[in-house]
């Protein structure tokens, strides 16, 4: 199952995959936001094959055993991101982390992603700007945290300021995809410079974590229920753009560090 992207339901196709198979993966699944919301300024995102409107409980559920699934399938020691966002349900708040933390995953961090733009600009609260990126761990064993960070990759801090995808910059018809920048920082910030792992986005979409595995020589398996966004994705990932390149370059860059903290230790006269 290798560079393949998987048509069917997302919990089905996952129980097929072996357990401990895969490196890391990233993903941003449907919001199930509800429709007839008033004061939105994007267009209504329409998933194909997808109904983004279940009952709130059945979908989160759903969410928990998908995350569940795929805590089985990755590796001991591995990482999962997953984007979501704060929604509100008739005047209730409605957290990610309602759900994240009923999963087997150890949560690692809580990222705020500041899109910098917001998508509905009615005056009930401050302008929604930002989603979140939930950095999710499997432990080796019982004490293990998981490995430290390099430097160059923990700088960028815990708020990400990354401009979403537009949908008249992007080769993709999907309604909803998530900017090269968000998986380039997730997998190389845990596999650096490895290369040949296996990484996973069980709701694929647009191919963007393919186009990014890719780009970093890393080897990917995707889900979707869709066969046309299959397809559109296989031909994306197939012929990426200069673009995509020049984004993907553009973040690698910012994983840079001048001084290591044991250059200011020593700096300091600290050993």
């Amino acid at each position: 199952n290798m560079n393949e992207i998987l048509v069917g339901d997302v919990l089905q196709v996952l129980k097929t995959l072996e357990d401990n198979s895969v490196d890391m993966g990233v993903t941003s699944p449907p919001y199930n936001k509800k429709k007839n919301k008033k004061g939105v300024l994007v267009k209504d995102i329409n998933y194909t094959d997808i109904e983004d409107h279940l009952p709130e409980e059945q979908y989160q559920d759903e969410q928990v055993n998908i995350l569940n699934e795929l805590y089985r399938v990755i590796k001991p020691g591995g990482s999962f991101f997953y984007n979501h966002k704060i929604r509100w349900e008739e005047g209730k708040m409605i957290h990610p982390m309602e759900w994240v933390t009923k999963s087997k995953w150890v949560l690692k961090q809580e990222i705020v992603w500041d899109r910098a733009i917001a998508a509905n600009i009615r005056g009930w609260r401050f302008w929604q700007v930002e989603e979140r990126v939930y950095w999710l761990y499997k432990p080796r064993n019982k004490k293990d945290n998981g490995d430290e960070l390099l430097s160059k990759h923990a700088l960028l801090t815990s708020v990400w300021r990354l401009r979403p995808e537009m949908k008249k910059e992007t080769v993709s018809n999907h309604p909803a995809p998530f900017p090269v920048e968000i998986p380039t920082r997730c997998i190389y910030s845990i596999l650096d410079d490895k290369k040949d792992c296996l990484i996973i986005d069980p709701y694929m979409g647009s191919g963007t974590t393919g186009v990014v595995s890719k780009l970093l020589g890393h080897k990917y398996i995707g889900i979707d229920i869709s066969e046309t966004y299959i397809t559109q994705a296989k031909n994306r990932i197939e012929n990426i753009t200069d673009k995509e390149i020049t984004d993907f370059n553009n973040e690698v860059k910012l994983h840079v560090v001048t001084k290591t903290y044991k250059d200011r230790k020593k700096e300091k006269g600290i050993e």
